[in-house]
């Protein structure tokens, strides 16, 4: 090939390769309009709704100056050796009296509380599918611009295992391994607060892998259960779930985001209210996931009494769950649905 050919040939491979280039310039772009520009997350739901819920309460913690702390690991028993550093393996010749005494044995050893938290930890992941952290294992976790002070107190993460462990066993066999086992993993780590007081509770569903963060020195139970419906209601809407209706059981001209007292059960008693407290008022996804913390809940509250808006709103919620998950049916009356088919 003459060098005139050569030049030829190498500026067609050139243009060649721009053009491959704009055509992956092209699906790249395609691709990022999944995006939420504004919030860089994945959305569900309506349009715009991100998929981080910061849960808040409305008396934070004040009276404690976070600190970390760090739990020193338990020592190990130390093994016995020989004084003189003789072998044991001579043999005697004496005749030997029989003895009337049992030799003497080592009691078994008594468990650390850190040992006895990780077997805890390990029997939850093993039955839930659920991955836990704690400790140094969240040290340094962010979200949402906030930061976080792990928890270290073994006597509490003790504590709030036991919780955990009671609380996933009010959910039916097998539910958080369908979840898991249709691409959507939980993991929950164990905090002690957030940088800002009055968070309680966060959900990060961005992606598949969901990351519920829980602030121990609140409430336990009510968070857990308001974040798992978080997790809940996600995986829900990948299976086909919707809340088309759910605005009409609000009044008239009700707009989420402005919060107003008179409507809230938790601020005037009315069972006749139309949300279970102020912080439903945020969002419907908030207000789901607070009347289902609701509907969790160990005593029926006033609000939930059939016919009242909140009891229709929590019907709404147990159709939709009965409607995708195969290990809920609706001939069995699950704990949330326990106030309202009764």
């Amino acid at each position: 090939m003459t060098k005139e050919k050569q030049i030829k040939f190498a500026k067609v491979l050139l243009s060649f390769s721009i053009i491959l280039m704009l055509i992956g310039i092209s699906f790249s772009l395609e691709d990022k309009s999944l995006i939420n520009p504004v919030t860089n997350t994945h959305v569900i739901g309506q349009s715009g709704n991100s998929d981080i819920n910061i849960t808040t309460t409305d008396t934070p913690i004040t009276s404690e100056t976070p600190t970390e702390e760090q739990t020193p690991p338990s020592s190990e028993e130390n093994n016995n050796t020989n004084n003189n550093g003789s072998s044991n393996n001579t043999t005697t010749t004496t005749p030997q009296t029989p003895q009337t005494t049992q030799p003497s044995q080592s009691p078994p050893r008594t468990p650390t509380i850190e040992e006895t938290n990780n077997n805890l930890r390990n029997n939850i992941q093993n039955t839930y599918g659920i991955t836990v952290r704690y400790g140094s294992e969240t040290n340094g976790y962010t979200i949402a611009g906030l930061t976080t002070i792990m928890l270290s107190d073994q006597s509490r993460i003790n504590q709030v295992l036991n919780e955990l462990n009671n609380n996933l066993a009010l959910y039916p066999t097998g539910f958080f391994y369908e979840m898991k086992q249709g691409e959507y993993d939980l993991t929950i780590y164990l905090i002690k607060q957030y940088s800002q007081a009055n968070v309680t509770g966060i959900t990060d569903s961005t992606t598949k892998k969901v990351l519920i963060s829980l602030a121990t020195d609140y409430s336990f139970t009510e968070s857990l259960h308001h974040e798992i419906y978080h997790y809940i209601e996600k995986y829900m809407y990948n299976r086909g779930a919707n809340y088309t209706t759910w605005n009409t059981l609000n009044p008239n001209g009700f707009v989420y985001g402005n919060s107003n007292t008179s409507l809230s059960f938790t601020s005037t008693g009315n069972i006749n209210a139309s949300f279970v407290n102020n912080y439903a008022q945020t969002d419907e996804y908030e207000d789901r996931a607070s009347t289902f913390e609701y509907m969790m809940d160990d005593a029926e509250a006033g609000c939930l009494q059939t016919g009242t808006t909140i009891w229709k709103k929590a019907k709404y919620i147990c159709e939709q769950i009965d409607a995708v998950f195969q290990t809920v049916t609706p001939s069995i009356t699950e704990y949330w649905e326990r106030f309202v088919y009764n």
